[in-house]
């Protein structure tokens, strides 16, 4: 089993907002450094029928977050999931 690479879109905000601790992050880094850096959880949800939803919280205070527009999607993997979250987290900073 291999990381997975963010995408090259996901890559340019991340630098554009600070990240520059690796030059080819995986899904979980970027995961990582939200919640280290900018107090951001993005927690993944495996639903019944087959899908997998995102939410993004708060620490230390578990507040859940996110952007006002943002539609309903249900995601085929965790990984397109933990993608799409990590993407709001960023445009949340």
């Amino acid at each position: 089993m291999t990381e997975e690479l963010v995408t090259l879109e996901t890559f340019k905000m991340l630098e554009e907002k600070g990240f520059n601790e690796y030059h080819y992050p995986t899904k979980s880094i970027a995961q990582r450094w939200l919640r280290e850096t900018k107090n951001l959880h993005i927690e993944i949800s495996y639903m019944y029928e087959n899908y997998w939803i995102y939410d993004i919280l708060t620490i230390p205070n578990h507040d859940l977050v996110g952007l006002s527009d943002r539609p309903i999607i249900h995601y085929k993997s965790y990984e397109e999931s933990l993608e799409a979250g990590i993407q709001e987290a960023l445009k949340l900073i």
